[in-house]
């Protein structure tokens, strides 16, 4: 039992290191940790925060992000220890800082932006999945093998391969989450589903700039 809290409690961690990491290898993945989230100026704005509340919120994710950043270096255990605690301390700055609407709207948010099997088992679900005691063993086995594969993977970052890397436990945290749902009942699938609420876009499709369109509208007619 204590290795398998110790499992999920590690794959928390990674989920927390993966903003950092997607910023160096400058990719996009649905991975995006709570501390990344939190801080993001569109979710503040589908949020509907004050100003006051995205202070906070910008505040206490900048505190999450350099507390991941510092313990880096240290041994796994100690690392993971203390990237919780900084998760938890944000997550208690989240509840007091914003209302049960806006909790709610930021954990289905969450929810679309996260990867790996062990958001299934968050318990703020508990209610909604009702999972058994068969399928919350299932899930803690997913989330092992994934974590070990991750942790190898790792393991063999270089400077030169992080890019390649990163996509690589982006891909396995995103199958890690499909084999867990396929673990869920029909009935569990579909409040699944709906606990993500409406589709958000943290990254919109930039517009294009009609000054640029309308010099190459120029262009065109000069060369008929």
């Amino acid at each position: 039992m204590c290795a398998a809290r110790f499992s999920l409690s590690l794959l928390l961690v990674l989920l927390c290191l993966q903003p950092v990491e997607a910023q160096k290898g400058r990719t996009r993945s649905r991975n995006v940790g709570i501390g990344t989230l939190s801080g993001n100026r569109l979710v503040h704005q589908e949020l509907k925060l004050s100003d006051e509340q995205k202070a906070a919120l910008k505040k206490a994710a900048s505190e999450v992000r350099a507390a991941v950043k510092a313990a880096q270096g240290l041994e796994e255990q100690e690392r993971s220890r203390k990237n919780r605690e900084a998760t938890q301390k944000l997550r208690a700055a989240i509840a007091s800082t914003c209302d049960d609407k806006q909790q709610k709207r930021l954990f289905q948010i969450e929810i679309q932006y996260t990867s790996g099997s062990w958001m299934l088992m968050r318990k703020e679900l508990s209610s909604v999945l009702k999972l058994t005691k068969e399928q919350r063993k299932q899930i803690r086995e997913v989330s092992r093998i994934m974590q070990g594969k991750v942790r190898k993977l790792r393991e063999s970052r270089t400077d030169e391969n992080r890019r390649d890397v990163q996509s690589k436990v982006n891909a396995l945290l995103a199958q890690g989450r499909r084999d867990a749902v396929k673990l869920l009942t029909e009935e569990q699938q579909k409040n699944w589903k709906a606990a993500s609420g409406k589709a958000f876009e943290l990254w919109p499709a930039k517009k294009k700039n009609k000054k640029n369109k309308k010099k190459k509208n120029k262009k065109k007619k000069k060369t008929e």
